[in-house]
């Protein structure tokens, strides 16, 4: 009985260990000076995945660190003021906000991994986008934006890409499309300040196509991006 215990001793020691090394992929590693403790607490967490904030909070615990003057030194920061007001301010997509908003055809994600990711009363966080743990798919993304797959499990009802309407009606701009070659449409489409892109040496102004095609992020940025065309966007 005595070796029996010992085992499943040993055997839960080594799940911990190798679980540890999974959590801490790069850049969020000990060579990073960041380890488990400084995200998650063992004991009489907040959290419900043991994180030093409650649920509600898990995006204050993101920008503790990825903000101006932030608790580790970050190359990629953000702060509060970038949330985007549209319309009225903000440069990045807004977090700590409902996912159901029907005035940007947003509802609540349909993939688990993001659906999990939800605050309890049903806001964004930094983690519904991104898995701190993991980087297969960046920047630290759940899904796979090739396709604009991210964007559109929350934004489906924007996905209208065989829906062209002259009706008066604010519908969509069409996605998932070629944008055709004629005298109608610049092909390729020129920067925000006229200019044939890239002929400004700047490419964060450059819309971008998905396999060739119309998306999502042809037209959106996600994170530090306006529509000055002299500007440096991206994240």
């Amino acid at each position: 009985m005595m070796l029996n215990k010992t085992m499943i001793v040993v055997a839960s020691l080594a799940l911990v260990a190798a679980s540890s090394a999974w959590a801490t992929d790069d850049p969020h590693a000990t060579a990073n000076a960041i380890d488990c403790a400084q995200c998650h607490i063992a004991h009489n967490s907040l959290g419900d995945v043991l994180v030093e904030s409650t649920d509600g909070l898990v995006s204050t615990l993101c920008l503790s660190c990825h903000s101006p003057g932030g608790w580790v030194g970050m190359t990629k920061f953000l702060s509060s003021s970038e949330m985007a007001e549209p319309g009225v301010s903000g440069t990045s997509h807004a977090w700590d906000k409902n996912a159901t908003n029907s005035a940007f055809g947003a509802e609540p994600p349909q993939t688990q991994g993001l659906l999990d990711h939800l605050a309890a009363d049903g806001s964004i966080t930094c983690a519904t986008c991104h898995d701190p743990h993991s980087n297969s798919v960046s920047p630290f993304l759940r899904l796979d934006t090739s396709a604009d797959a991210l964007c559109l499990d929350c934004h489906r009802q924007r996905n209208m890409a065989s829906v062209r309407t002259y009706t008066g009606t604010n519908l969509s701009h069409p996605v998932g499309v070629a944008l055709p070659s004629s005298p109608t449409f610049h092909n390729p489409p020129l920067d925000v300040d006229g200019n044939p892109q890239p002929s400004d040496g700047n490419t964060t102004n450059d819309y971008v196509f998905n396999g060739g095609v119309v998306g999502c992020t042809t037209c959106h940025g996600i994170h530090k991006t306006d529509s000055n065309s002299g500007t440096v966007d991206g994240f």
